[in-house]
């Protein structure tokens, strides 16, 4: 008896005749009788079981391999047998229910699925064998090219901020630092720009390179709030700068006020693709930049302290005493939208829901959630900006089978999100107010600690537990600090590798962080076309990861053009 399947080469397969796509494999049941498969996916929450298809009347059937399936078998009987399986891509699978058949709850094998992962360790290797022969190659010149050429191509620039580090030459000849950029503050801009880019472009059709279905933390949710650290700490390093050199406050907050209005208008025509005024998305990341970076510049323009309180110094508590008042009232934002999100119930739906509506706890006879996507936070964005113009999509719409949209960057989260800009700015704080090496990677792992046990505890260590769970589509508390505190450790690596022991110059990432803005806003509105884009029928893992990589690299290979010409494009 057949059961529709065929293979179409090593990477390809049908099922029934339909050809499958990467994260997908074929299920079929073998009945006597007529039986019908009951399912949802593992990340619905509390979620019930749907009818999906009726054997041996329907044709097999494509599941998702990204999640494990919750099943149930029933007959007229009842529930012949239930249980869960992760299938794998591309593999092809059978319920023998026949009489005499063993082990009939559990799917069997007919066609061994493909190594989905596979593609990932080889760009891995193909990415370090490429960085393994630029370092050899730049070996070989650095001791063949005479000197003044070598020092055109390949001389790092040094660390900034007059700290003690001195930079030995070849000839163990001390040399202060001169440069006035904080290497490995671009160096994280540079990543955390590359990662985004490769992210938007699709991540390879990887789930942990896409963004968590609601609560959870993927690759794709850390990369906006690290760069929103970042933006953090340059904002502090600036000011201060200008302050110092008796810039009037007001001049610094028109700057700031100037830089977010531009930033917002930018943002919302990147939204505004295919849309008419009517239907244009409003909230966005830029806009939701824009009005972090516009209320922590305030409170820095009107708090910044530029006398001896933060010159270099040893006192245990100096970065608290710099910047008490600005986490003061960050504290009293975050606390707002945590009293809202916990005290205040939206119309037909629960005091403190913050799940996705739809079908969620379902599974618990819970019907009432249908129009409570994104609880009070979801409400307020569609009451005052219009359901028009939100975001209108979103990893959890199908899962969960949402009616109302919510937009991940809506109002709300502005208010937790000054959290992490917060962060960064007191990262440098702490680089200006001490200037030991030691002192500031010492103060930035225990920030990093502390964030992380903070967020953790809210979220009680578990994806959908907790007072607060982690969650990007909401910008909680828990997300704000947990991806704060991977930002502080990650600052704190990267000073230490790049800025105390000179290990590495960070190409060329410390080039896409010199133009980070302007290479997000390239990627943005060109991630459509080609050499970027690439139309593939019926895309592998493989192909995609390739051609998303690609992209990567081509955006990071016009970061170092911009370099090599000294463009520097910012607000």
């Amino acid at each position: 008896m057949g059961f529709g399947f065929q293979n179409v080469g090593s990477f390809i397969r049908e099922c029934n005749g339909t050809t499958l796509r990467y994260d997908q494999a074929c299920l079929s049941i073998l009945t006597d009788e007529e039986v019908t498969l009951w399912s949802q996916y593992a990340e619905c929450d509390g979620c019930k079981l749907l009818p999906t298809a009726t054997f041996p009347k329907s044709d097999p059937i494509i599941v998702r391999t990204s999640d494990t399936l919750l099943y149930a078998l029933k007959n007229s009987s009842g529930i012949i047998c239930k249980g869960s399986y992760q299938f794998g891509e591309y593999g092809q699978y059978v319920f023998n229910l026949t009489e005499g058949a063993k082990n009939k709850c559990l799917p069997r094998m007919t066609a061994e699925p493909d190594a989905a992962y596979l593609p990932i360790l080889t760009t891995i290797l193909i990415l370090l064998s490429m960085a393994t022969m630029w370092y050899v190659v730049k070996g070989i010149g650095k001791r063949v090219v005479a000197g003044r050429l070598y020092a055109r191509f390949f001389a790092r620039e040094d660390n900034e901020l007059g700290s003690e580090t001195r930079v030995l030459t070849e000839v163990s000849v001390v040399r202060p630092p001169v440069r006035s950029r904080l290497r490995s503050l671009d160096i994280f801009r540079g990543f955390a720009i590359a990662l985004m880019i490769f992210v938007n472009a699709g991540g390879g059709g990887y789930s942990v390179f896409a963004h968590s279905t609601w609560n959870g933390l993927t690759v794709a949710d850390v990369v906006f709030p690290w760069f929103a650290f970042t933006m953090g700490e340059a904002l502090v390093l600036s000011l201060n700068t200008k302050l110092r050199t008796a810039m009037p406050r007001t001049t610094a907050f028109y700057q700031v006020v100037r830089r977010s209005l531009f930033l917002s208008l930018i943002g919302i025509v990147l939204g505004s693709a295919d849309s008419t005024w009517t239907d244009v998305r409003l909230p966005g990341v830029l806009q939701r930049l824009a009005a972090m970076y516009l209320i922590v510049g305030a409170l820095e323009c009107a708090l910044m302290r530029t006398t001896q309180n933060i010159t270099p110094g040893r006192s245990l508590l100096r970065d608290i005493a710099t910047g008490w008042q600005q986490w003061l009232a960050t504290i009293l934002l975050v606390a707002i939208q945590v009293c809202i999100s916990l005290t205040v119930a939206a119309p037909g739906c629960p005091r403190g829901y913050s799940g996705p509506g739809g079908i969620h706890l379902s599974a618990a006879g819970n019907h009432s959630l249908k129009n409570c996507t994104g609880g009070i936070a979801g409400y307020i964005d569609r009451t005052l900006l219009g359901p028009a113009h939100l975001y209108r999509g979103g990893t959890f719409k199908e899962l969960y089978r949402t009616v109302v949209p919510h937009d991940p960057e809506g109002i709300l989260g502005v208010f937790s999100g000054v959290l992490v800009v917060q962060a960064g700015a007191h990262a440098t704080r702490i680089m200006l107010a001490y200037n030991h090496a030691r002192a500031r990677i010492m103060r930035w792992i225990f920030w990093s600690i502390m964030f992380g046990v903070g967020g953790g505890a809210l979220c009680m260590f578990s994806k959908n537990g907790g007072p607060v769970p982690i969650n990007k589509n909401l910008w909680s508390v828990s997300y704000c600090l947990v991806t704060s505190s991977m930002a502080f450790f990650i600052q704190a690596v990267l000073y230490f590798i790049v800025d105390l022991k000179n290990k590495w110059g960070g190409r060329p990432l410390y080039y896409a962080g010199q133009n980070a803005l302007f290479l997000y806003v390239g990627s943005e509105l060109l991630k459509r076309h080609f050499p970027l884009h690439w139309y593939l029928e019926a895309p592998t893992h493989a192909q995609l990861l390739a051609t998303h990589a690609g992209a990567m690299l081509i955006w990071l290979a016009v970061g170092v053009f911009l370099h090599r010409k000294r463009i520097f494009i910012t607000l």
